[in-house]
């Protein structure tokens, strides 16, 4: 499995959100490869996005709780390009994507619980835990920004909400037109996971819960 190893600071970070109780996890990675694989995915993504070919496009494609829950991003777009500036987020919790560079249709999957995380084979990860709040799947949102403007329909990129309408950013995806207004995923207590049917996903229509 080819892993991106990180030193994790944590801080507050009162100017990137919107209200007074909201706190963000600041992590800056530190490349540390196991083996070529990981070198080569660098060079390769350096190398497309200087010929600035086609675009990268980062999507949350499955949610899964429980133990060893997670969230996983894709690359749904036609070039290579970087994780850095992208945030998590569940209001009023926010986590800062190290920067992982995914190639076209690569994936990174993001612990959200410390206890038996298992990416799935040929994902890339990231060695710390998504500070989020917690992962219920009964109820909850998880949302995929580009920048930490979380109130700026502009830079929201992906979102689902699940277990009931009306979360916390759930108006900000509605208004970026990447979410239905008064959607949501129906899910039970027991729900294992979530998954996207079609990447990016603009609705509830294009998930699909399991467990």
């Amino acid at each position: 499995m080819r892993r991106l190893f990180l030193f994790v600071a944590l801080a507050l970070v009162a100017a990137a959100c919107s209200s007074g109780d909201e706190t963000a996890s600041d992590t800056t990675a530190s490349v540390s490869p196991e083996g070529s694989t990981t070198v080569a995915v660098s060079t390769t993504t350096a190398a497309a996005t200087t010929a600035g070919e086609g675009s990268a496009v980062f999507a949350i494609e499955t949610v899964t709780f429980g133990d060893g829950a997670m969230v996983v991003i894709t690359n749904t777009g036609t070039s290579a390009g970087e994780l850095a500036g992208h945030w998590l987020c569940q209001r009023p919790s926010y986590f800062q994507i190290p920067d992982v560079a995914l190639g076209p249709g690569e994936q990174v999957a993001i612990a959200l619980d410390g206890d038996g995380f298992a990416p799935p084979a040929g994902a890339l990860s990231v060695d710390a835990v998504a500070t989020v709040g917690t992962i219920d799947p009964a109820s909850g949102e998880l949302g995929l920004y580009s920048a930490s403007q979380f109130d700026d329909a502009s830079v929201i990129v992906s979102y689902v909400e699940w277990g009931s309408a009306g979360h916390g950013r759930s108006s900000v995806a509605v208004a970026a037109g990447i979410w239905t207004e008064g959607g949501f995923v129906a899910t039970t207590p027991t729900t294992a996971s979530l998954s996207a049917t079609s990447v990016p996903a603009s609705g509830p229509d294009d998930w699909s819960a399991a467990g």
